[in-house]
């Protein structure tokens, strides 16, 4: 029985500090929904398609001081058809790391009915592929020029996980 007492007792510093790891790993884990719960929130309640796309831009901007390492923004447009309808969809994604390999994507979603000016414009903008400020770079593309003078159909915020 003392043998027992013993090993126990020898084992639970061990235990201890593996139990410290996994309340870490939960609170990362924990801090990170926080954020995407915030940033998600923020985006839904300062988005509306009552505004124009250089507010909502504008919005999506803000978001993104929110820091959060390893970062890239994203802007992707085109008439693509994830909803059983083709559609022209104006996307800003801010994405970042999971912690598991895989990434957030943080996205606004506007969409378009397609016509034949929208048909043939798609285009995907990193923020890497540019050293100027990522809103001007993509203020110059096509899809910002059509979505800019083009009313929207409807606008989905989300995060995604790939």
């Amino acid at each position: 029985m003392k043998k027992i007492a013993i090993l126990i007792l020898s084992l639970m510093p061990v235990v201890a500090f593996l139990s410290c790891g996994s309340i870490q790993n939960s609170n990362s884990d924990l801090n990170s929904e926080v954020k995407n719960m915030e940033m998600l929130e923020f985006l839904k309640n300062n988005i509306s398609t009552e505004q124009t796309l250089d507010e909502i831009i504008n919005t999506f901007e803000e978001m993104c001081k929110t820091p959060i390492e390893e970062d890239l923004l994203l802007s992707e447009y085109g008439v693509y058809d994830f909803t059983g309808e083709d559609l022209f969809y104006y996307d800003l994604v801010r994405q970042y790391p999971d912690g598991e390999d895989e990434y957030f994507q943080l996205r606004v979603s506007i969409m378009f009915s397609p016509d034949e000016e929208n048909r043939f414009l798609q285009d995907t903008l990193w923020s890497d592929d540019s050293d100027e400020n990522f809103f001007d770079y993509i203020k110059k593309s096509d899809g910002y020029a059509y979505a800019k003078v083009h009313e929207f159909k409807s606008i989905d915020i989300r995060i995604d996980q790939t």
